[in-house]
């Protein structure tokens, strides 16, 4: 039985439940409409990926195995040094692969779909349009035969870049200073809410996945001294079609 989906929902369920007890952003009144769209998303994108996107990967890294490629199928490494140095090189290819959904208009039309979120939440973390998954999915098979990765090594690694975004996605009340401790190494909520701004300077910014000192060492770096100010969303998508599954879906389109 695949453990990955279960430990993703006992996460997402006590971010969830948390959120409402110690919001960052209170007055939330409607949080199980808010979370609904995305539940539903996540179980289609889920479909997509166990029945298509994982059977394609899987024999693309079957392929690659059997001639030997990739970087760390040329050294004798243990599996404990080669899965850290894939983690790591993984972590900067998902840092610039953010970026270019930035900065490529094709990608960011599927990408803004995420981003037309107004109320972010741990559930944000599920709201990523089909068509981006599919794009990511092929995109990403040249990095995965470069590197050498096993199928173990990318669910270990999908595991905690799933963990990382219900952490950093959240509405969770996180005191500045234990944020401020945490994003030395990984992205926290505050950091991504900046993200996450109405503002395009700072939405082009902090795009790192997992740990956070891409953007530092690129200069994406971005923060708030008050993030309770921060108007989440985009400037337009905000009305409440595009909050909702079916104005999520056409986003892209419009």
């Amino acid at each position: 039985m695949d453990k990955k989906p279960l430990l993703i929902f006992i996460v997402l369920t006590v971010i969830f439940v948390l959120e409402g007890v110690v919001p960052h952003y209170g007055g939330r009144t409607s949080r199980l409409r808010h979370a609904l769209p995305h539940v539903l998303t996540a179980l289609l994108n889920g479909l997509l990926t166990r029945f298509v996107l994982a059977g394609m990967t899987i024999r693309v890294i079957d392929w690659a195995e059997g001639y030997a490629l990739g970087l760390t199928l040329w050294f004798s490494l243990s599996l404990y040094t080669e899965t850290v140095i894939i983690f790591v090189l993984f972590d900067i290819w998902m840092y610039l692969w953010h970026r270019l959904n930035h900065r490529v208009r094709f990608f960011w039309r599927f990408h803004r779909a995420h981003h037309a979120d107004t109320e972010m939440d741990t559930t944000t973390a599920l709201r990523f349009h089909p068509g981006e998954l599919i794009l990511s999915t092929f995109i990403r098979i040249p990095v995965l035969i470069l590197l050498g990765m096993s199928f173990g090594q990318l669910i270990f690694f999908e595991t905690l870049l799933n963990l990382s975004t219900l952490f950093h996605h959240s509405n969770l009340a996180v005191p500045e200073r234990w944020d401020r401790l945490l994003r030395i190494a990984i992205v926290t909520p505050n950091m991504h809410r900046v993200h996450h701004s109405v503002a395009q300077a700072e939405t082009n910014s902090n795009y790192t996945s997992v740990l956070s000192v891409w953007d530092r060492l690129a200069r994406s770096f971005s923060m708030r001294e008050d993030t309770h100010a921060i108007i989440l969303g985009l400037p337009s998508f905000r009305e409440e079609y595009f909050q909702r599954l079916r104005g999520f879906m056409v986003t892209p389109f419009r």
